[in-house]
């Protein structure tokens, strides 16, 4: 019999479902390198991360890991040395900190090393102290948040002068002490929520008293009186200040507290306004200590600004006594105190009209100008015929 042949719809079925197969398994095998190209590209990724280091940072890194290894050697003189390097190599990077430096970039992995075998250490070892002074500075990038392991690994060392560290280390040092103030203001035993590490268990506000007089005249004599200000608001010592304040640096600090006192509650903002009035007259800043005291409407702070004020000339003394005349505060001064009757006077506010005619004549302005008066344009050598732009002549005049 004829063979039957397919009809031409069923043949056209046919070849898409062998095109729709054929493409399937393409899409496969492109899916399957995709995936072997990305795991070549992300092995190969990996092994340039190694070669991008430079023969430098890679003899830097190989010598870290070789005195972490002597820190841990049985022989103490090994050990001191290693510990000496290791010192030298991180003081040496955070000097001054624009990124993470090398050394504490290589150290990472190995910093849980280092922590569990400074728990071995019996507490009289010198090792111990010196590792501690280390670990303070690692855990400036590696410690747990919120574990403050820098305040605690610092108070177990050596004790020595934190200054070489670099500014960004008593920076997180000096906030590590403001957020332990709270907790031992609380009267806790036992370190704040999330504290893990804890090589220095207790913690005394002794302790960070001690810290505090250590942090706050490094901050001042490296220009960073603010940080040193906002450390002792925090630990609530902001009389302190007083004994770092000289002519260099009086502005700054007294300007920055008076913004702060913005921010406070009472009586904490007059202390703080108490404490500028005392620092400018340190340096005898007559008038900005009587604008300090009128801001607290402190009649007793007034009468001393105004009689120190006096040991200074009688011009500063009648400057005082305008500035009580204009706020109408003559009454606060006590009269018995002042002989001057021109001072009198002044604060009486009854020659501020002779005193502002005075004025008007030094300045030469108590007859009215016309604007060429000003001008003087009459002294003006102009060639005959130029003209004047009397749009710009007008706008000039009624500035005049």
């Amino acid at each position: 019999s004829p063979a039957i042949m397919p009809s031409e719809p069923a043949k056209k079925v046919e070849d898409k479902s062998a095109v729709a197969n054929k493409d399937s398994k393409d899409n496969k095998d492109a899916a399957n390198n995709n995936k072997d190209g990305a795991a070549a590209k992300k092995g190969g990724k990996k092994k340039d991360d190694v070669d991008e280091l430079s023969p430098e940072d890679l003899k830097l890194k190989g010598d870290l890991e070789l005195m972490v290894q002597r820190v841990q050697d049985p022989t103490q003189e090994i050990q001191l040395a290693a510990l000496d390097s290791l010192t030298k190599e991180i003081r040496s990077s955070t000097s001054s900190m624009t990124s993470v430096p090398k050394p504490l970039k290589f150290l990472r992995p190995h910093y849980a090393t280092l922590t569990d075998y400074y728990a071995t250490l019996p507490a009289s070892s010198q090792v111990k102290q010196r590792l501690s002074d280390v670990l303070s500075v690692l855990a400036l990038t590696m410690g747990k948040e919120g574990a403050r392991e820098s305040l605690h690994y610092r108070l177990a060392g050596t004790k020595e002068p934190f200054g070489v560290w670099g500014h960004e280390y008593v920076r997180n040092l000096a906030g590590e002490v403001s957020g332990e103030y709270d907790v031992v203001q609380e009267g806790a035993t036992t370190p704040a929520e999330g504290v893990t590490s804890t090589p220095a268990p207790k913690i005394t506000l002794d302790d960070l008293n001690a810290l505090v007089n250590e942090i706050v005249p490094f901050c001042v004599e490296h220009n960073a009186e603010y940080e040193a200000v906002d450390l002792l608001l925090e630990v609530e010592r902001p009389e302190a200040i007083k004994q770092y304040i000289d002519e260099n640096n009086y502005q700054r600090v007294c300007l920055y507290l008076i913004y702060c006192s913005y921010y406070v509650n009472e009586p904490t903002d007059s202390i703080i306004l108490k404490i500028c009035c005392e620092l400018y007259l340190k340096v005898k800043q007559y008038p900005d200590a009587l604008r300090v005291a009128i801001k607290l409407a402190d009649a007793a702070l007034i009468n001393e600004v105004f009689a120190a004020s006096a040991t200074e000339s009688d011009i500063a003394q009648r400057q005082l006594a305008f500035m009580l005349a204009r706020q109408r505060m003559f009454h606060v001064v006590k009269p018995d105190t002042i002989e001057d009757e021109t001072l009198k006077g002044v604060l009486a506010n009854t020659q501020v009209s002779e005193y502002f005619l005075s004025l008007a004549r030094d300045l030469d302005i108590v007859e009215a100008k016309t604007p060429e008066d000003i001008y003087k344009s009459h002294l003006e050598q102009r060639a005959v015929g130029a003209g004047v732009d009397s749009a710009r002549g007008n706008l000039a005049s009624t500035f005049v």
